[in-house]
């Protein structure tokens, strides 16, 4: 899972289950996600535009029966836009880490080469 169909990209908060997220990275290392009962997942990437390092976001894989709640980005950039205490205090820093993650991961892909 990287995004609803209808919805597009979003923070998955779980609820029961587990999984496990990738990246599509060279290695394709994943790393198992379990115990997350009320934690959300990809808080900070979310923030970042559709297309920023598409191809180094997140994608979850469930092995078993997972119920988690999805929150669509749209929403929280919409609450975001009327909140600017929000994103200054908070948000603006999350998406700051997201992006520098992404483009270390796309200069990494570079030195690998």
């Amino acid at each position: 899972f990287s995004s609803h169909p209808e919805f597009g990209r979003g923070i998955l908060i779980f609820k029961q289950g587990f999984g496990f997220s990738a990246r599509n990275l060279i290695k394709k290392a994943s790393t198992w996600t379990r115990s997350l009962k009320g934690h959300a997942l990809d808080v900070d990437e979310v923030l970042v535009e559709e297309d920023y390092c598409k191809e180094k976001q997140f994608v979850y894989h469930f092995v078993n029966f997972t119920k988690v709640l999805f929150v669509p980005r749209s929403a929280i950039m919409n609450i975001l836009e009327k909140n600017p205490v929000a994103w200054k205090e908070c948000a603006r820093w999350r998406y700051f880490r997201a992006a520098l993650v992404l483009e270390s991961l796309k200069d990494a892909d570079t030195l690998m080469e």
